[in-house]
């Protein structure tokens, strides 16, 4: 019995010593448990991806592709460079005691149609004071119509230049109207 006794003694100093490191181990089965959590979220995520990734991906391209193409006209290319005009200061029609200053800016393609440009200045306002000339205070005034003005200038502006895509755009830049 005293064998017995002395085994158990031993067993229990075992035990101890076991519940000792037990609280570490559950600690360490705990981060473990974490790990391979992590993995299988991990591991399903990239399996997922890999089965169905390209069909989600081209679905939402495509989405993305006709929603831009609802919304957006084509790709607008870059500014080219502007050059500003001395502002044009004209009677207004049909009233000699009024008159308008217009400042416009005019697109170009590039620097060599601005080189170009800047030789033609004086033509250039020649056609511009001449459409300006025939607006009535009301047409200039109104918000609306600078849009039609600004393309009765392009088309009378395009006929200046040597190649019609030189010219990209007239700006309106200032209006005052006394």
């Amino acid at each position: 019995m005293a064998e017995d006794r002395k085994e158990q003694t031993d067993l229990e100093e075992v035990g101890q010593k076991e519940g000792q490191e037990k609280p570490v181990g559950k600690k360490g089965k705990f981060k473990l448990i974490l790990i391979i959590i992590f993995f299988l979220i991990v591991a399903g995520g990239a399996g997922g991806y890999f089965m169905f990734g390209k069909k989600v991906l081209a679905g939402l391209a495509g989405k993305q592709t006709h929603a831009a193409g609802k919304e957006a006209a084509p790709k607008k290319e870059a500014v080219g460079p502007i050059l500003q005009l001395e502002p044009f200061v004209f009677n207004l029609t049909g009233n000699q005691s009024r008159y308008a200053k217009v400042s416009l800016g005019i697109e170009v393609k590039d620097v060599k149609a601005m080189e170009e440009t800047k030789k033609m200045i004086p033509l250039i306002r020649d056609r511009i004071l001449f459409i300006f000339g025939t607006k009535a205070v009301e047409v200039l005034m109104d918000v609306n119509q600078r849009e039609a003005i600004k393309k009765e200038v392009h088309a009378s502006l395009k006929a200046v230049f040597k190649n019609e895509d030189e010219l990209k755009a007239v700006y309106i830049t200032d209006i005052i109207i006394q």
